[in-house]
C-alpha cells in the first residue's frame, strides 16, 4: 500500500508523553491528544479511523477511553497488553509494515477502498478486482498477528474447500470465491475481546458464546464493505449454519449457499485433524455425528474421500488423476468413493471399472454429487 492509503489515527498521550510513538507516526497519519480531553472540533474534523493507545493501560487510560468513546472508534493497544476495552493489542516491537496493516484493517475499510486521483466510478471496479488478493493477504496477516497459527489453518481448510469445490463442479469464478471466504472467514474474529476468543467453548458463559456466534455476521459486514468480496461475505456470513435449520438463522439444507456448506464441512474437517484425529476412521467417526443435522450429507461424504486420498494406504505414493464422469472407460480404477447427494455410497474406492458399473454412474438421477472422480493414474 503506498501514502495514499495511509489511515487517520488519534493517539491518546499518556502524563509522560509529548508525542505519539515514532512507529505510529510512521504508520499512520497520527493527531494527539492528552488522556481525559474530550474530543474537540479540531479532532472530529480531522475524522480519525482508529484510536490508539499506549501503556499504562490503567485507570486513568479507561477514562480516556471511555471519554473517547462517542466517536465510536476502534481501539488498538500498542504495547499495553490484552484488554476487553481494545479491538487488540500489538507489541511495540511489531514490524512498521505489520503495524500499518493492522492500523490501515481496523480502520474504516472506505478508507482502503479510496482510489488514486484521477479514477472513476469504472476504474474502482477494475482497481478493487485487481487488488482483492492483496487485501485478502493483509487480512490474513493481520488474523495472523491475532491468532499465530491461522495461516496453517486457513491454508488446510482452503485446501479441502478447493478439491470438495471441483468434485462438485466448480468453474473458476466459483473456487475463487470459495477459496477467498475460506481464507477470511474468521476476520469477525477481530471483533472479539481476547477473553472470549481465546476461552475454551465449555468455559464461555451462554452470553459470551452468543457474541463468540456472531464472528461469521460481523465478518461479513465487514467483507461486504468491498465491492469485489460480496460473493465471499455470503458464504462466510451463513457457513455456521446447521444443515437441519437448527442454526442461527433458521436456513435448512439447500437454502444455506453451497460454498458456506462445503466451508462448514471443510472447516470441521480442519479441527478434528488438529486435536488428534488418527486417520480416516476417526474423521469419519466424528463428521458421521452431525452428518444430517450439522452437515450436509453430500459433502460429509466427499472430505471423508479427502481423508481417505491423504491418510489411506492404498493411495500412499499412488499417483492419481481427476477424470470427468463422462471421459471414465473401463479398466480404470477409482481412487476414492462416489457417494450421491444424499449421502449414499454408490461404488468403492479400489473399485475396477466395467461396462456395467460406467452404465449405471452415468445413468444416475442429475443429483449426482460430483462431476469428476480421482482414478490411479497407472490403471487402465
Amino acid at each position: 500500500m503506498g501514502s495514499n492509503f495511509r489511515s487517520r489515527a488519534l493517539y491518546l498521550l499518556n502524563t509522560e508523553e509529548r508525542n505519539a510513538p515514532e512507529a505510529v507516526t510512521q504508520a499512520a497519519e497520527v493527531r494527539c491528544i492528552r488522556r481525559g480531553c474530550e474530543p474537540d472540533l479540531s479532532i472530529k474534523q480531522f475524522d480519525p479511523a482508529v484510536i490508539v493507545i499506549g501503556a499504562p493501560l490503567d485507570h486513568e487510560a479507561h477514562i480516556a477511553i471511555d471519554r473517547v468513546s462517542t466517536l465510536m472508534l476502534p481501539i488498538l493497544g500498542f504495547g499495553t497488553g490484552p484488554s476487553e476495552r481494545l479491538m487488540c493489542d500489538i507489541s511495540i516491537t511489531i514490524a512498521m509494515s505489520d503495524l500499518r496493516s493492522v492500523i490501515s484493517l481496523l480502520a474504516s475499510p472506505a478508507n482502503l477502498c479510496s482510489l488514486p486521483p484521477g479514477q472513476g466510478a469504472n476504474g474502482m471496479g477494475t482497481w478493487l478486482k485487481h487488488s482483492a488478493d492483496d487485501f485478502a493477504q493483509m487480512m490474513e496477516h493481520l488474523l495472523a498477528l491475532r491468532m499465530p497459527d491461522y495461516r496453517d489453518r486457513a491454508e488446510r481448510v482452503v485446501q479441502a474447500c478447493l478439491w470438495i469445490g471441483s468434485h462438485l463442479g466448480m468453474g473458476g469464478e466459483e473456487l475463487n470465491t470459495l477459496q477467498l471466504a475460506a481464507r477470511m472467514r474468521e476476520i469477525g474474529k477481530l471483533g472479539l475481546p481476547d477473553k472470549i476468543l481465546f476461552t475454551p467453548r465449555e468455559q464461555r458463559t451462554p452470553d459470551e458464546q452468543s457474541m463468540y456466534d456472531r464472528y461469521p455476521m460481523l465478518g461479513a459486514r465487514v467483507l461486504r464493505q468491498f465491492p469485489v468480496f460480496a460473493a465471499p461475505a455470503k458464504i462466510v456470513e451463513y457457513h455456521l449454519e446447521n444443515f437441519d435449520g437448527s442454526g442461527a438463522t433458521n436456513l435448512a439444507a439447500h437454502q444455506i449457499p453451497l460454498g458456506s456448506r462445503i466451508l462448514r464441512v471443510a472447516g470441521a474437517f480442519q479441527m478434528i485433524t488438529d486435536t488428534g484425529a488418527k486417520g480416516r476412521e476417526d474423521v469419519v467417526h466424528v463428521l458421521g455425528r452431525g452428518r444430517g443435522s450439522l452437515y450436509d450429507p453430500m459433502i460429509v461424504g466427499l472430505v471423508e474421500n479427502y481423508a481417505t486420498l491423504a491418510t489411506s494406504p492404498l493411495n500412499k505414493g499412488q499417483a492419481t488423476r481427476r477424470v470427468r464422469l463422462s471421459d471414465l472407460i473401463e479398466g480404470m480404477v477409482l481412487a476414492e468413493d462416489i457417494w450421491s447427494r444424499t449421502g449414499v455410497k454408490i461404488v468403492g474406492s479400489g473399485t475396477r471399472l466395467n461396462e456395467h458399473i460406467i452404465r449405471i454412474l452415468m445413468t444416475l438421477p442429475l443429483n449426482m454429487a460430483i462431476e469428476s472422480v480421482e482414478v490411479q493414474r497407472d490403471q487402465q
